[in-house]
């Protein structure tokens, strides 16, 4: 299971290059942070969900915090991409009520919509604006954190207009068996934070509890009682950046005991919730 709840800590946004001699995800995950996803090869697939969608250069894809995703490719030269993550809540700070720069990350549970090709003009365009942002506010100088703010938003800009104006690429339609588990995405993303149990879930699909922990691992590479926690800890970190008490926090995600919220969300994210909020004050 990869959910990468170790991350590195971001408390706004980060840029990355990556260049790998192959790029292979096992399992599907979802972060904490949103992401942008600049292909800059070609060879293999990404699956976002149900559907599945070719790795080649100007793929631009964007994912929330609740997409499940991964990627399959066969062995190459090299598999380079810009990959940017950033804290949800800092974008939405930057909006504007004219202007949402999360825009193009929202849609609804089970319907993603977050793949375009881009022409090549459009992908060095990309480019550029990612390497402003990488480099942006380096030096420490005077307006530098000013700089770097303006770089991020011209990069979301840019990335949002994309979506407005640019091909979108036929999916490919996975197996029949992610369908049987979409619904059970959506519940239980929307159900999370109440008592649910494998016994709960089973009869709201009329499936035996064997049947539907093993449809769910063999589809997702969770376990469901896995997924569930991880959602819970995924919703506690967002509810800690806004400065909610640690015991209120545990609460509103499902835990009814807070000692066993503190153990879990220290065991997955490497900090206990106290000290998680408090790199956010």
């Amino acid at each position: 299971m990869e959910t990468d709840n170790k991350q590195n800590f971001c408390k706004d946004f980060y840029i990355s290059f990556h260049q790998n001699a192959s790029w292979k995800m096992d399992k599907f995950h979802f972060h904490d942070t949103y992401e942008i996803l600049l292909c800059l090869s070609d060879g293999g697939e990404f699956f976002v969900g149900e559907s599945t969608y070719p790795i080649k250069r100007g793929g631009l894809l964007v994912f929330n915090s609740m997409d499940l995703h991964r990627s399959s490719g066969s062995t190459q030269p090299s598999y380079d991409r810009y990959v940017a993550h950033f804290i949800p809540e800092y974008a939405a700070g930057l909006s504007t009520p004219q202007t949402d720069l999360l825009r193009c990350f929202e849609h609804p549970v089970g319907s993603y919509t977050g793949n375009v090709q881009l022409s090549e003009e459009q992908t060095q365009q990309l480019l550029s604006y990612f390497e402003k942002a990488r480099k942006a506010g380096q030096k420490g100088e005077y307006g530098d954190d000013l700089r770097r703010q303006m770089a991020f938003i011209q990069l979301l800009l840019y990335v949002n207009s994309l979506y407005d104006h640019v091909h979108r690429d036929h999916l490919i339609v996975q197996k029949d068996s992610f369908h049987k588990v979409q619904p059970i995405l959506s519940y239980v993303q929307q159900n999370f934070q109440n008592p649910i149990t494998l016994d709960s879930i089973a009869q709201q699909f009329y499936m035996s509890k064997y049947y539907l922990c093993h449809l769910f691992k063999d589809v997702t590479g969770f376990g469901l009682n896995e997924y569930i926690i991880n959602l819970r800890i995924l919703k506690a970190r967002e509810l800690l950046r806004q400065n909610i008490s640690v015991q209120q926090v545990g609460e509103i995600v499902g835990f009814s005991n807070n000692s066993h919220f503190i153990r879990t969300f220290k065991s997955m994210v490497g900090v206990s919730p106290g000290q998680y909020s408090h790199r956010y004050r």
